[in-house]
């Protein structure tokens, strides 16, 4: 199967910036159609989420105020990856700064997706760990919020009701899921 015609960029400006936070652009682009047009685009740094299980099948979850969609949810621990920082690193990082736990296996990347690919482009890197231990008390008081073991089987319950906050945590849980339910 061939692959589909390409959307054409011609010129991309930036209209705002703030990094790391975000660039947005405003780009020139002619689409598959041939039609030629304006299309914004927000640009994003990258992101490494941990969604870590411990030995009774429970993630450990964030419960966190987002005030820029309005709710309280749950999250696993994440956040930007700086510059020259691996993901990997980002990911042990976020989990010890948001929860004061730290990885006692290794991370093992399960994912990385674009969430929302036709205006946003921020790449999340999922990773997934088992059994992490507390070591501290949470350092990043911003991003900190109530911890919760979570059951990782209150997963299809938990994104029926809107409960899990991010791309990366619901795809993180359930991939946890299918990894336990695949345990002999």
């Amino acid at each position: 199967m061939a692959d589909p015609a390409p959307t054409v960029v011609h010129d991309q400006q930036t209209v705002y910036e703030a990094r790391p936070w975000l660039t947005v652009t405003v780009n020139d682009i002619t689409t598959p159609d041939g039609v030629r047009r304006s299309h914004h685009s927000i640009h994003l740094g990258e992101v490494a989420l941990v969604t870590a299980l411990d030995d009774q099948n429970r993630v450990l979850m964030i419960r966190r105020h987002r005030w820029i969609v309005g709710q309280v949810g749950l999250e696993t621990p994440g956040g930007i990856i700086e510059p020259g920082e691996a993901p990997e690193a980002c990911g042990r990082r976020e989990l010890l700064e948001e929860t004061g736990f730290k990885p006692t296996e290794p991370l093992e990347l399960v994912a990385t997706l674009e969430p929302m690919p036709g205006l946003i482009q921020t790449k999340h890197h999922v990773f997934l760990t088992h059994n992490p231990r507390r070591v501290a008390e949470p350092s990043d008081l911003e991003e900190a919020g109530l911890l919760e073991w979570v059951p990782v089987t209150d997963t299809p319950g938990l994104l029926a009701r809107g409960q899990l906050l991010g791309a990366g945590t619901g795809l993180g849980l359930l991939l946890a899921l299918r990894t336990i339910q695949q345990s002999p």
